[in-house]
């Protein structure tokens, strides 16, 4: 397991990108080169108490494991990819439920809820414009504030919802390979929560929960080519938020087809 490609793989599920063969050859170049050597009298000194004397690479082949057997998460992060600017703070199940927002600096950002079959889209005005199209400002700011509600699995709705999915993210993060190279940095908290630093070089850091169950609570990269940022995993196995919008908060998409929204 590599945390540049975790973080990547993370930030491209979710913007509805699909990963191409380069990235799977950059992984699998990241996976078998070990920048730094592995210290086994700081693994036991570090980790041992809370992972049986595990070294790194084991504990970080724990981690991967406990996150691809999570039923529901929150990811909360901002990542730069190739310049573009993005941001997520989502809760996803692999029911394909999900509840939160994300943003791409070049197109905007949106608010996301999807429970079953129903899908609602709140963009904000750089989102209208950039996918939609709309141009005019007395429709833009009829449009303000509104959640575009549709089925999940109809145009425009299922472009949108299709990768805000817990699967999906899992999926693009692949089977995993058994960790190589990783070393212990020093023991710390992630909210609150004791956690072993991993580090792969210098160029990512994973924190892995040292109570419970072993989580990623937290992988930061740090390297500019892959997608430097942060993101945060918590909430696993929780319920995804289940509110719904009001109805005076709402358009159908057959409202915004019409223009019967318009006022």
């Amino acid at each position: 397991m590599a945390a540049a490609a975790m973080a990547t793989a993370a930030m491209v599920a979710l913007a509805g990108c699909s990963s191409d063969d380069s990235n799977e050859e950059e992984n699998s170049s990241t996976e078998s080169e070990s920048p730094a050597e592995e210290q086994p009298g700081d693994d036991e000194e570090t980790g041992g108490d809370a992972f049986g004397g595990a070294s790194a690479d084991e504990i970080a082949d724990q981690a991967f494991d406990a996150l691809m057997g999570a039923d529901s998460l929150r990811m909360v992060g901002d990542i730069d990819q190739a310049g573009e600017q993005m941001g997520i703070d989502l809760h996803l199940s692999r029911d394909g439920d999900c509840a939160g927002s994300i943003s791409m600096s070049s197109q905007g950002s949106f608010e996301i809820i999807k429970l079953g079959d129903e899908a609602w889209l709140r963009p904000d005005t750089q989102f209208w414009q950039t996918a939609a199209g709309i141009s005019d400002q007395e429709i833009l700011g009829q449009l303000d504030g509104f959640f575009l509600y549709g089925p999940a699995n109809e145009e425009p709705m299922n472009s949108s919802v299709e990768s805000c999915n817990l699967e999906s993210f899992l999926s693009e993060m692949g089977p995993g390979a058994s960790a190589t190279g990783m070393t212990l940095g020093d023991p710390t908290e992630v909210d609150g929560t004791p956690v072993v630093t991993l580090n792969e070089g210098e160029d990512a850091t994973i924190l892995v929960a040292s109570e419970g169950e072993p989580f990623p609570l937290r992988i930061e990269n740090r390297d500019a080519t892959t997608g430097a940022g942060t993101i945060d995993f918590s909430a696993f196995n929780e319920p995804v938020p289940s509110d719904r919008p009001s109805d005076a908060e709402v358009i159908t998409i057959e409202d915004l087809q019409s223009g019967a929204f318009l006022g």
